[in-house]
């Protein structure tokens, strides 16, 4: 049976990447929607139903709280909260795109994607944002199973960051962006072979 010093060093080794993985799609997301801000504007209308005036401070609005978001998660000392404010967001995107669903409006573009083209709204968007709650739920679980733990237990020495959590954010972003390619394609039509 695992000790409660060795929990949280395992919950601290697996927290200090998901959290970087978690920042830097926020912190993108959040870029992306200035960058994006007419897209943005019509995704904020279309998809959540903010009227055409608010629109404009609302993408303001949920940029800025990405982007805490992701700051928030890249300190430890702040973790806790970075993982409950995204399990929040993407919880409120889970509940839009249910909603949108129920709706009958499965075309709406839910501004899921850093790409041009989006898909139909269906298990997919579902799916990947269950498991972006699920994932920042549990970092915030184990940055407060982590607080409690010796100091040196689950961080890097004198908190650096070490090379393979480096790797291991880019390895998860390159996947979550390759799947991302993978679900914008269109099937084959009538049986066509590729």
């Amino acid at each position: 049976m695992m000790s409660a010093a060795s929990t949280a060093g395992v919950m601290g080794l697996l927290v200090s990447p998901l959290a970087a993985f978690l920042a830097l799609l926020l912190l993108l997301s959040g870029m992306h929607k200035i960058i994006r801000r007419d897209r943005s504007q019509s995704v904020v209308r279309e998809f959540a139903g903010i009227p055409r005036v608010l629109a404009p401070f609302a993408v303001v609005v949920v940029a800025g709280t990405e982007s805490l978001a992701g700051v928030l998660l890249l300190m430890p000392a702040y973790r806790v909260a970075g993982g409950v404010l995204a399990a929040l967001l993407w919880a409120a995107y889970l509940g839009l795109i249910l909603r949108a669903i129920a709706q009958g409006r499965r075309d709406v573009d839910c501004g899921c994607t850093f790409g041009i083209a989006h898909r139909p709204l269906g298990a997919f968007q579902v799916t990947r944002n269950a498991l972006l709650v699920g994932v920042s739920t549990l970092v915030a679980v184990g940055a407060l199973v982590s607080m409690g733990a010796p100091a040196n237990i689950g961080s890097t020495a004198g908190g650096s960051v070490m090379i393979s959590e480096i790797l291991a954010v880019l390895a998860l972003m390159a996947l979550y962006g390759a799947l991302e390619q993978v679900m914008a394609l269109t099937p084959p039509r009538g049986g066509a072979v590729l």
